[in-house]
């Protein structure tokens, strides 16, 4: 009996990695905003594993310092430590600098991370420490 409601967990947990998680949030872009996103300087990638890697690239040709970085995740079951971190860094010109954010909790989450004005998106599933991103 146990081990069938462990072969059910696992195969639930592993179909639940598969299916795609979170929301849209389009909306209509005002002119001065087009004017500010192409003006940015940073790029971000979200990247899973043991707790979520963020990689923030500056693109631009000055180096950046003390810009204001925010993680936000939204998940129902993800440690409250963990759902709204702000802190700052600083980035030279070129170089491209790994954030690894540390995680605990169970199932699905939206993770935004804003550096300056850029704002990065993904939906992942979260395993304990483990993160395993969507898109």
């Amino acid at each position: 009996m146990v081990k069938k409601i462990l072969g059910i967990l696992i195969v639930g947990l592993l179909i639940a990695t598969i299916v795609p998680v979170g929301s849209s949030n389009a909306q209509p872009i005002d002119e001065k905003d087009i004017n500010r996103l192409s003006s940015s300087q940073i790029e971000i990638k979200i990247r899973g594993g043991h707790s979520i890697h963020a990689f923030v690239k500056n693109i631009g040709t000055t180096d950046l310092n003390d810009v204001d970085m925010k993680i936000v995740l939204d998940g129902r079951f993800i440690s409250r430590l963990n759902k709204n971190v702000e802190a700052t860094t600083s980035i030279e010109a070129g170089k491209t600098v790994l954030h690894l954010i540390p995680i605990f909790g169970f199932g699905a989450t939206n993770i935004e991370i804003t550096v300056d004005t850029t704002t990065a998106t993904a939906s992942a599933m979260v395993l304990g420490n483990f993160v395993f991103v969507v898109n």
